[in-house]
């Protein structure tokens, strides 16, 4: 009797609502009751289907898609810095030994004969006491005796020949301390010079990249020929600036020589060469 009874059979919810509002409420849900039950079952068991099958068949029905890798197109431009000028040494050539002269027999001459037409007159040289009270001449004189010569000795200079040789003058004169009667000057003028300057004068890129900048002052010496020596460093402000500077002024071409005392002489010139970036 109990497993066969049933509490939601038509039998007993009839007997249970008798005379009761059966349109709506608890009657309906009861009568209902197995239908609904169906529907949560089905419709529960989709959902948990759906969120195991739903990925798997997205994956299938779209393809993945591919990661391309991220390419910068920002370009940095690296600049090395610009290694130090190094002066070129000057190849000294081997000195070449000079070939033997063989010997050969030879036979001395006599040297040019000399002939005397009169007999050599020797003459006895005065004493000193005589020359006390006397002038020395060419020939002897008779006549008031004089007091005694302070000094007779004949200033002489040069080659002997009754002139005066000029010396060689090697010594350097400072541009702008010195007085020269020609200075020295650049094939051109300054203005030659200055555009010989712009145009070979190269701003190192080190410097540009750190934002240095200033004047170089440079110290050099134009010899007698108008050739350009002793170019140093008097002072500077790195980063490639001050090999650049001495570089070009080593390149300089010959200037026309300053004159002293009409002859050539060295000149010392001490310069400054800017360096600025433009804005």
């Amino acid at each position: 009797m109990l497993n066969s009874f049933n509490l939601y059979k038509k039998e007993w919810l009839n007997l249970v609502f008798k005379n009761r509002n059966q349109n709506y409420g608890a009657y309906l849900l009861r009568q209902q009751s197995s239908v609904i039950t169906m529907r949560a079952l089905f419709f529960a068991s989709g959902v948990f289907i759906l969120s195991f099958a739903g990925p798997v068949i997205y994956r299938h029905l779209k393809p993945a898609e591919e990661i391309k890798p991220l390419v910068s197109d920002r370009v940095v431009d690296v600049v090395l810095p610009s290694e130090p000028v190094k002066p070129k040494e000057e190849k000294k050539e081997p000195l070449k030994a000079e070939p033997l002269q063989e010997k050969v027999k030879t036979v001395k001459l006599p040297s040019r004969i000399v002939v005397v037409d009169k007999p050599l007159v020797e003459e006895s040289v005065p004493d000193i006491k005589e020359l006390e009270h006397a002038v020395i001449g060419q020939s002897n004189q008779q006549g008031p005796a004089t007091q005694a010569q302070g000094g007779t000795e004949a200033k002489t200079s040069g080659n002997g020949s009754g002139g005066t040789a000029e010396k060689e003058d090697n010594g350097i004169y400072e541009n702008g301390t010195s007085t020269l009667e020609v200075y020295p000057e650049f094939e051109g003028g300054m203005k030659a010079w200055a555009k010989f300057i712009q145009r070979n004068l190269r701003y190192p890129a080190m410097a540009q990249e750190e934002g240095i900048q200033g004047r170089v002052f440079v110290s050099f010496v134009v010899e007698k020929d108008g050739s350009v020596s002793n170019v140093t460093l008097i002072r500077g402000i790195g980063a490639g600036c001050d090999e650049e500077a001495l570089r070009v002024i080593r390149k300089s071409p010959k200037w026309i020589a300053g004159v002293q005392n009409g002859q050539a002489v060295r000149v010392r010139y001490n310069m400054p060469l800017s360096f600025t970036i433009s804005q």
